[in-house]
């Protein structure tokens, strides 16, 4: 393994929030990546309904880049009540130094990040 990142927050380590608009929960930055690199990012978010819904509804997107960048993966999570959401995602090399940021959005306000919630990421070397 070349290089091993995480960064997030367990949980009760910070007060509850809702979700409403696109917000950014964490970030990695991965340096000295070559071509034939393997990359593997995995996700963990701890997330609850709000209780004003029968079904809460979280959007998870892994965005390249900056904030607003490229969204490498997504994804629509449903629960009653609440929920551990496992995503991840796999790629070959890239830039040199590369960004993966971490964000979470629920436009009816159907979602409460409770923790806990992790951004990791490795890079392995290519064959």
């Amino acid at each position: 393994m070349k290089q091993i990142v995480q960064t997030g927050a367990v949980k009760d380590c910070f007060p509850r929030f809702a979700v409403r608009d696109e917000i950014v929960l964490t970030a990695v930055q991965l340096q000295d990546v070559e071509p034939k690199d393997e990359i593997k990012v995995g996700i963990e978010i701890g997330w609850d309904n709000s209780g004003a819904w029968d079904m809460g509804e979280l959007e998870i997107l892994l965005r390249k880049g900056s904030p607003e960048g490229e969204v490498v993966e997504w994804a629509l999570e449903s629960c009653f009540s609440s929920a551990f959401t496992k995503i991840a995602y796999k790629t070959i090399g890239g830039e040199r130094s590369q960004s993966y940021y971490l964000t979470v959005r629920s436009p009816h306000g159907r979602a409460v990040i409770s923790g806990p919630y992790w951004l990791k990421a490795n890079v392995r070397s290519g064959q």
